[in-house]
């Protein structure tokens, strides 16, 4: 018969998020975004590591595992003590990133070029435009503050702040025509766009 463990030896959630959070922080998690207030990476930290860790982590919850999901809440509550940005961007993946668009029948793949050139224009917290037609067949010119992209099962999305709407919106890249990067930085509001993005997708 297995011994009772001691208070001492039970890890609970909060210890768990904190090992975790502090191994987030050995890899760069956390610094100096927090102090700044701005929307920017810690400095040396691939951004790539830093946005598959933050969709391994909104995934968790996906993988039938409770204590795993439970530690990657933990993570993402901390980690909005020293990397808001990191945070919301956990949250938003966590509601939106549900199912890779590869297993959904018949999902027209977005083009690899246009993906490219958003993930830079994220990065750089660059403005885009482009043509776009919308599933009734509508066909619009757009230009918008791109924010993030998310996986769900239709196909791959932009999440954005639409300059014409006002308003943010999601658009499927595969619609996309002509994605060219636009003059501009909106570094210093993407913090307060994240925070209202996620508030949308709460309600």
């Amino acid at each position: 018969m297995r011994p009772a463990r001691t208070p001492s030896q039970t890890l609970t959630r909060r210890a768990l998020g904190t090992r975790l959070a502090g191994a987030a922080a050995a890899i760069g998690f956390g610094k100096g975004a927090a102090a700044s207030g701005m929307a920017i990476p810690a400095p040396g930290l691939d951004p790539d590591l830093r946005d598959a860790a933050l969709r391994g982590l909104a995934l968790a919850g996906y993988r039938g595992d409770p204590v795993a999901a439970a530690a990657a809440d933990a993570v993402l509550a901390r980690l909005a003590e020293t990397d808001p940005e990191a945070a919301l961007l956990g949250r938003i993946y966590q509601r939106l990133d549900v199912r890779p668009a590869a297993y959904w029948p018949g999902a027209v793949p977005a083009a690899a070029a246009d993906l490219a050139t958003l993930h830079a224009a994220i990065r750089a917290c660059q403005p885009v435009a482009f043509g776009y037609t919308d599933l009734s067949g509508n066909e619009t010119t757009r230009s918008v503050l791109p924010l993030a992209l998310v996986h769900p099962p239709q196909g791959i999305k932009l999440l954005a702040w639409c300059e014409a709407r006002r308003d943010f919106r999601q658009f499927f890249v595969r619609a996309m025509q002509d994605l060219a990067l636009r003059d501009g930085d909106f570094s210093e509001n993407r913090l307060a766009l994240l925070e209202g993005l996620l508030d949308k997708e709460s309600a």
